[in-house]
């Protein structure tokens, strides 16, 4: 394997952010107000919109479900925008690593550019009504034809800025992070195969410890760079997966069949990014720990004394693992995406079921009188004395 097809990785990442204006070795302030402005505007009329049929429960769940996904790219841009030195110090620092000459063994190469290539694949007059791809309020009538195609064409712009602001962001911060796997899993292999060789062990310690230190640096800046970026994101899905999942509820299979198929593909794809990010975070976590593990089996007691202290201080500091955080509130690992879907499965069948119960018992909201014998406002069901709704007064009890 050749080392340039790594870099290739790299490459794809600049290609989407190229497009936006963002790619940090390469800013254009040109491109990135403009569709800065662009996706601000975009998010004004949406929000806006929602504002206007705020009475509205129905659509201001469909408005919320594609102004978040903007209001989101919009963040990420900016976020982008104000750590580009951050961002350009991580890129020079890891272009460093596509050298030949840093690669003792083709093993180690090999195990670097899998690392990479494994985890990253590129890949006149109407009387209808005039409806726009997105929600979005318009401060004129729309009437004339002309300007209904106007008006889309520049719809049309959000394509490529959700595919490059919503995806090419996030692939820049995956490409970085199992870059950092990949070094990780050298070094690994590097202490494994320490000599015992006293005149050699002085030299290649200390190229296992520069080379150490270099790592966590480097992933501490990456960190500091993406935490907000991180929370942001995690508050996002969050939120999308909280509006899904009630339309996915809420949508009659049979009856709105791809409705219910769209919403649940949008979940899908939700919490696909949220695996995304949980599996780059486990995937350093194990790195790290592993590189631990290998110190630890280095015989470092039987080395010179000198030569153990060098160990020992690596030893004490890979005993913390490096961990993929959001603002330091949540931390990414496939354990915690576990209890993140069986906490969101347990709630959503929870939920479905209390719908279907009231659902099949609403026969016996009918018909009903108070004591008084006034037909009754019913606003409180108590099923089977256990689950409750609230309400005002006059609560019914129903036993299946």
């Amino acid at each position: 394997m050749d080392i340039s097809e790594a870099e290739k990785v790299l490459t794809w990442n600049k290609w989407l952010l190229d497009f936006l204006g963002i790619w940090p070795t390469n800013k254009n302030n040109t491109k990135f107000y403009f569709f800065f402005t662009f996706i601000t505007v975009q998010c004004c009329l949406q929000y806006a919109d929602l504002i206007e049929y705020i009475d509205d429960f129905e659509y201001v769940l469909v408005n919320l479900t594609e102004s978040i996904v903007f209001t989101m790219i919009l963040l990420k841009i900016v976020q982008y925008k104000i750590n580009t030195g951050r961002l350009i110090e991580l890129i020079r620092d890891i272009r460093t690593d596509y050298s030949k000459e840093l690669y003792r063994t083709e093993e180690e190469m090999a195990i670097f550019i899998r690392y990479l290539l494994a985890h990253n694949d590129p890949t006149g007059n109407s009387s209808s009504s005039f409806i726009l791809p997105y929600h979005v309020r318009l401060f004129f009538d729309l009437t004339e034809v002309p300007t209904y195609y106007a008006i889309y064409a520049c719809e049309i712009w959000v394509i490529p800025m959700v595919v490059c602001g919503f995806m090419g962001t996030d692939c820049l911060l995956i490409t970085l992070v199992l870059h950092v796997c990949g070094q990780f899993s050298i070094l690994t292999i590097q202490v494994e195969n320490l000599t015992h060789d006293p005149r050699e062990l002085h030299d290649e310690l200390k190229r296992i410890v520069i080379k150490h230190r270099r790592l966590i640096r480097l992933f501490a800046n990456l960190h500091s760079a993406y935490s907000t970026f991180l929370l942001q994101e995690l508050v996002g899905i969050t939120l999308l997966t909280c509006l899904g999942s009630y339309n996915v509820i809420v949508t009659p299979i049979l009856k709105e069949t791809t409705y219910f198929l769209i919403f649940v593909f949008y979940i899908i794809s939700i919490i696909s990014q949220l695996y995304g990010f949980c599996y780059i975070g486990e995937c350093l976590i194990i790195e790290s720990e592993c590189l631990c593990h290998a110190f630890y089996n280095s015989e470092w007691y039987n080395a010179p004394p000198h030569h153990g202290k060098f160990i020992l201080m690596c030893i004490l500091r890979s005993q913390r693992p490096l961990a993929l955080t959001a603002g330091n509130i949540f931390t990414f690992s496939l354990e915690s995406f576990t209890h993140v879907r069986q906490k969101l499965f347990i709630n959503f069948d929870s939920k479905h079921v209390l719908l279907s119960v009231i659902h099949r018992n609403s026969f016996a909201l009918t018909g009903f009188k108070n004591i008084n014998g006034l037909p009754i406002s019913y606003t409180k069901l108590l099923i089977n004395g256990s689950q409750e709704i609230s309400g005002s007064y006059n609560p019914i009890y129903i036993h299946n």
